[in-house]
């Protein structure tokens, strides 16, 4: 993997900090003191050089073997935001326009109300605003396939008019924007991805899981009855009653997690990533660095600015129940939804149990952290994903 050396390194039992940074190192390992602590690992860029790269704890819930500086996990819904960048990369290329709608790549997508789902367009579906963050049209297991997911999307109709609401397209949104990656590109969203960022950035980041990535995966915790109980309710039972949200797990089944051999063998770009640290750092460092990082001009500087520049004003999910900042597949930064660091303008996505990833253009900083320990919401605290990396990117910025 190509990466860009840390600078007056501090040598760290496991990683490297450079010089002012030390306080993150002692913050990382203060965290790891935490009784349900597993394993982790931070790696963050300033201004196109590695200035924090730590890793820690052990890749299963058995403690057997020690986190590697080359281990990778699932990175859940940042992936998100990985899916969106190659969409994103075929309007760079002139390829495509995000005004375009959905059906002039996808004409199938309208099988079903027709007029309505005409209207959709590109930049619907990168905002959560296309109108299927569910679908009664999904049966239980629709996730792990391809073909049956996008026959759902296609004969599902819409919620509401495109634009008119935001709703966070928890499980759908990857197929959505993974067939018009597709449609257009005749690639797969992982392949595109590998072509056009993974392998020109060096780095061990992709949308399915990848063969050379088996013997460095680690496996998350809460792979247990209690979680495969609650799946089949959701799945099976609670989405045939109730309003549109009792349909969010519609597709899944009690195989949903990471550690099942259903997800690791899937392409669904909405929760199927898998990477490390260092490889959500380095993306976001190339998006912080005007698209270009070692050499390597991945996106035109126009387009980062147009990404960087979108700024948008908060607005109610009603997905989540939150407010959020939502621009082009990536979200700005507003806790809970995103807490990502003290600047506004940073923008980038998390991952379900605690994985966070982000761009601050302004300081120059690529932020990546991921973890195998989940973090379990719960009604006292209003985040989904815990205040793990929160605290951490606090002690980088006033180390900067």
């Amino acid at each position: 993997m190509s990466e860009t050396s840390p600078i007056a390194t501090n040598e760290h039992p496991s990683g490297t900090v450079a010089s002012g940074f030390e306080p993150v190192q002692e913050a990382f390992d203060q965290m790891q003191q935490h009784p349900d602590e597993l394993g982790n690992a931070l790696c963050i860029y300033h201004q196109g050089n590695v200035v924090v790269d730590l890793w820690a704890g052990h890749t299963s819930p058995k403690r057997e073997h020690p986190w590697q500086p080359d281990t990778v996990v699932s990175l859940f819904s940042a992936g998100k935001a990985l899916a969106a960048l190659c969409l994103l990369h075929i309007v760079d290329r002139g390829l495509a326009n995000l005004d375009d709608p959905v059906v002039k790549y996808w004409p199938e997508f309208a099988q079903a109300d027709t007029e309505a789902k005409s209207q959709v367009t590109l930049n619907h579906l990168l905002h959560h605003s296309a109108g299927l963050p569910t679908a009664d049209t999904n049966r239980p297991g629709d996730v792990y396939d391809w073909h049956r997911m996008i026959s759902a999307m296609e004969q599902a109709p819409l919620l509401w008019p495109a634009g008119t609401v935001t709703a966070y397209h928890a499980v759908t949104f990857g197929h959505l924007v993974g067939e018009v990656i597709r449609r257009i590109s005749g690639k797969m969203p992982a392949d595109y991805f590998s072509e056009h960022f993974a392998d020109p950035l060096g780095m061990d980041l992709s949308l399915r899981l990848l063969a050379e990535q088996r013997p460095v995966l680690a496996t998350c915790d809460g792979d247990n009855w209690k979680t495969r109980s609650r799946l089949v309710l959701c799945s099976h039972i609670l989405s045939r009653f109730g309003g549109w949200r009792t349909r969010y797990f519609r597709p899944c089944s009690k195989d949903y997690h990471p550690n099942n051999p259903r997800w690791q063998h899937t392409e669904a770009p909405a929760i199927t990533g898998f990477g490390s640290a260092r490889g959500l750092a380095r993306v976001y460092a190339m998006l912080a660095q005007g698209g270009c990082l070692d050499g390597a001009q991945v996106l035109s500087e126009a387009m980062v600015e147009r990404i960087a520049n979108e700024n948008p004003d908060p607005v109610k999910d009603e997905g989540v129940q939150q407010d959020v900042r939502v621009g082009m597949g990536l979200y700005f930064n507003l806790a809970p939804m995103a807490d990502l660091g003290p600047t506004p303008n940073s923008f980038g996505h998390v991952g379900m149990g605690g994985v966070t990833s982000f761009a601050d253009p302004d300081h120059q900083v690529g932020f990546g952290y991921v973890c195998n320990h989940l973090y379990q919401p719960h009604a006292k605290d209003n985040t989904i994903i815990g205040h793990r990396a929160a605290k951490l990117a606090r002690v980088f910025y006033d180390c900067l």
